[in-house]
């Protein structure tokens, strides 16, 4: 049977080779940063939490078991590191605009447009319960599954599913609202 390169890389990682958590990593940095980013909507906190997912990672792949998805591994220490933090500061879930995905070669009226779309749909993420909130940036940023979720965050898969749906009926209604 022929391994992916994830699971040579994981492979050296629990033999203890650091070399190979760099490239190991950097195939979910950006899905990874995303979620906390938006999670925690500071770009200082996000990078903290960052590493700490990256140093318990590290310190914590030799228990990683092959049955289950690596990314869904990393995304729940991702998601236990952030709830954490969140609880310490006690700071209320923020959305933060990210413009890094404003593309360079539109035209100033085309690009505030955007700015104006992405404030929009912030603003209508920010206004969701935390559940909804957490579900929504797993899938949306996180690219999970709803199972996947299922697990990282001990719900039902149900209660995911339904998390999701009036997490999107909010967003809409809010943006229908906005636009008119």
């Amino acid at each position: 049977m022929l391994k992916s390169s994830e699971q040579i890389l994981i492979k050296r990682c629990k033999d203890g080779d650091s070399s190979a958590f760099g490239p190991l990593i950097k195939m979910y940095r950006k899905q990874l940063y995303g979620y906390l980013f938006n999670l925690l909507g500071e770009k200082t906190l996000a990078e903290d939490v960052f590493q700490e997912v990256l140093i318990k990672a590290w310190k914590g792949i030799e228990k990683y078991s092959e049955e289950q998805k690596f990314s869904s591994w990393l995304f729940t220490i991702a998601h236990n590191c952030s709830m954490d933090e969140l609880r310490k500061r006690k700071l209320d879930m923020l959305f933060v605009n990210d413009e890094e995905d404003i593309g360079h070669d539109n035209t100033p009226a085309h690009i505030l447009e955007k700015e104006e779309l992405i404030q929009k749909i912030f603003s209508a993420v920010d206004m969701l319960t935390a559940k909804q909130k957490n579900v929504f940036l797993l899938r949306i940023e996180g690219e999970l599954s709803y199972k996947e979720i299922s697990q990282i965050t001990n719900e039902p898969l149900n209660t995911v599913l339904s998390h999701m749906n009036y997490s999107i009926k909010k967003i809409r209604k809010s943006l229908a609202k906005n636009h008119e």
